[in-house]
């Protein structure tokens, strides 16, 4: 209580000493939201389960507030603090003060820009990139409130890392065959010491631009992720030094503009012993080749990806969704309290199983739900193409598409090679552009599915086929107050083989896995819009999961959700 009084006076006290200091500057922004659900068994596990309770729900209210101070031109200070209350507790018992995000950030001599503190870093999908998860593409509009939920608890900006450490930045410009030169450069602490764990971890990083005269730009990638030996007293610590070199031209034709872009590069991984015990050094490489095309109606792509079996990138090959993490919702279930995995409903609404920080093994995944580039554009051992294709020549409708095929470079556990297919398309219909005279309305509807397979004896074989359908539906009550419905049902059925690694990363086994899952997510209620950043949802949804293999990995609720989200 005694923080909350201090901050309280703080923000009162700021603005006067602001005015009294004729060049200094103060301005605010930040986030303010209060959500709210309730989750009601219902269906078979209403009667069979006896150990869980009927229902269970919470919520807060939050207020994140930035706070930017201008002493001059050229320096900013950036602080957020939330102050958070839980629903259920009286007088502050459930109240607490946070810093968010602290930052400076400036410019020396109108040259060189530096940013210290809280920042966030991006370059290519094969060094530095936060790929987007599984489930996600084409989500419907309709499940925004989770989405942003989602995307601002765990700092996910775009593709960008939320890291934290010192970046500076500086151009020239040239008159010669040489237009530009643009430099990059930070150095992070991914990781501080842990008590007799894990050594600490840095991160240095660079990119060099380079911008000729013929429309070609030349970029220089390089991250280099490495333990500090004398922060631990482990005998082995990891480095990974990832290079990528980038050519990109662009051209305009008519009215449609092309861009050409070839990517090559390469990764070290290994560890530095203070024994005599040497381990090994292993070394991947990748490329990537792709023709994009643009005009004002349509937008098309396609990609051309190797990469190697042995590359190997901690800052892009990172996995937002960790299934380790137990889930917020009915975490254990049915009578013999199993431990519920993560599914479609946590992958969609659950921030908390979401992760912030750079992994330097490759996190596991579940094959169910993605498995055709769970790791991006650099998932290692992968050989292939994708297109993609979007259409928004009408005012009432705009689509998007999409087709790839992969092949692994090598078996696993066997010379037999995997196969994966995956397509999908997304159909966004404004009713109201196309019929006169009715409130405005849209149609959403998108689907996306995934093919794996293999040849081979019994044990070699795999066949999984996926689908995730979306459907979304709004309607205009009257001015920024939509009606508001949608769903997600995804499928599955087949088989598959995940792998086990040991702390090296190694393969050490695998654990073959049979699928015959149907899940859904839907939704029904009103949304008002006081802006594009303002809005407040009140809805119900209904969810269900079936595990057709095991009786009783099943699961039925209600929900109630209320979430109002402002930022300024």
């Amino acid at each position: 209580m005694r923080k909350l009084t201090n901050l309280l006076i703080l923000f009162i006290l700021t603005p006067v000493i602001s005015f009294s200091q004729v060049r200094s500057k103060v301005w605010y922004d930040g986030n303010s939201r209060a959500m709210f659900y309730r989750d009601a068994l219902s269906g078979d596990l209403k009667k069979q389960d006896t150990t869980s309770t009927r229902s269970e729900g919470e919520g807060y209210t939050a207020i994140d507030l930035g706070i930017h101070f201008t002493p001059n031109k050229d320096i900013e200070i950036l602080s957020e603090i939330r102050i958070k209350n839980d629903f259920g507790f009286m007088w502050g018992a459930g109240s607490y003060v946070d810093l968010r995000r602290l930052s400076v950030k400036g410019i020396l001599q109108n040259r060189v820009n530096f940013n210290i503190g809280d920042i966030y870093l991006k370059q290519t999908e094969f060094t530095l990139y936060n790929n987007e998860h599984e489930l996600s593409l084409y989500e419907p509009y309709v499940f925004k409130a989770y989405r942003d939920l989602i995307t601002y608890e765990n700092y996910y900006l775009e593709n960008y890392w939320r890291m934290q450490g010192i970046q500076t930045n500086f151009s020239y410009t040239f008159y010669n065959f040489l237009k530009n030169l643009d430099i990059d450069l930070f150095t992070s602490r991914v990781k501080g010491v842990e008590w007799l764990g894990d050594p600490e971890l840095l991160m240095l990083g660079g990119t060099s631009l380079f911008r000729l005269s013929n429309n070609i730009v030349v970029n220089f990638h390089h991250v280099n992720s490495f333990e500090v030996q004398s922060s631990s007293l482990d005998t082995s610590t990891y480095y990974n030094p990832v290079s990528n070199i980038q050519l990109s031209h662009k051209r305009k034709i008519g009215n449609k503009s092309y861009n050409l872009d070839l990517q090559f590069g390469n990764s070290i991984r290994q560890w530095k012993s203070t024994t005599s015990f040497d381990f090994p050094k292993i070394s991947g490489y990748f490329l990537s080749g792709s023709v994009k095309i643009k005009s004002k109606n349509m937008f098309s792509s396609i990609l051309f990806n190797y990469v190697d079996p042995n590359f190997r990138s901690v800052g892009a090959q990172t996995r937002r969704v960790q299934y380790e993490t137990l889930p917020s919702t009915y975490a254990y279930y049915t009578n013999n309290t199993l431990i519920r995995p993560i599914g479609l409903l946590d992958i969609t609404t659950d921030p908390n199983i979401y992760n912030q920080y750079l992994s330097t093994k490759l996190m596991p995944f579940n094959p169910l739900y993605t498995s055709v580039l769970p790791y991006g554009k650099s998932t290692p051992n992968r050989l292939g193409f994708m297109y993609n294709y979007n259409y928004f020549g009408y005012d009432f409708l705009s689509s998007k598409s999409y087709l790839s095929y992969f092949k692994e470079i090598a078996g696993q556990g066997t010379t037999e090679k995997r196969n994966f297919l995956s397509f999908g398309f997304n159909v966004d219909f404004k009713l109201h552009k196309f019929i006169k005279n009715i409130n405005k309305s849209s149609i959403e509807f998108s689907l996306n599915v995934e093919n794996i397979n293999r040849s081979g004896n019994d044990l070699e074989k795999i066949d999984l086929k996926t689908n995730l359908v979306g459907l979304g539906a709004t309607y205009e009550l009257f001015k920024d107050l939509k009606l508001i419905s949608g769903i997600k049902i995804f499928a599955g059925k087949g088989n598959e083989v995940e792998t086990i690694r040991d702390d090296f990363d190694q393969i050490i086994d695998f654990d073959l896995k049979s699928y015959d899952t149907n899940e859904s997510i839907s939704l029904v209620g009103l949304q008002y819009n006081f802006s594009d950043d303002i809005y407040l949802t009140l809805q119900t949804n209904k969810i269900n999961f079936t595990d057709n293999i095991s009786d009783i990995n099943k699961l039925s609720l209600s929900r109630v959700y209320f979430m109002f989200n402002m930022n300024l």
